[in-house]
């Protein structure tokens, strides 16, 4: 790949690498996407990755609700 790829793959990755370690902002939520849109509109990555990288997104997001409704319904009297 080329050198934009690979910057933007790191910048898209070390996002993804504090999801996964438990960080459930908003605000890295809003990087997440916005770099993996402007990575796509740049040209840096193919619609192949975007996709990739969407999808991986939801899933992560669709797990920390789930983790947040479990411990919201054991708080419950």
């Amino acid at each position: 790949m080329n050198r934009a790829h690979d910057v933007a793959v790191g910048m898209i990755d070390s996002r993804f690498e504090q999801l996964v370690a438990g960080n459930t902002s908003a605000q890295l939520h809003a990087e997440t996407s916005m770099a993996v849109e402007m990575a796509h509109a740049l040209g840096a990555i193919d619609i192949s990755e975007h996709q990739h990288y969407v999808a991986r997104q939801d899933r992560i997001l669709e797990r920390q609700h789930q983790d947040l409704m479990q411990k919201l319904e054991a708080m419950r009297p």
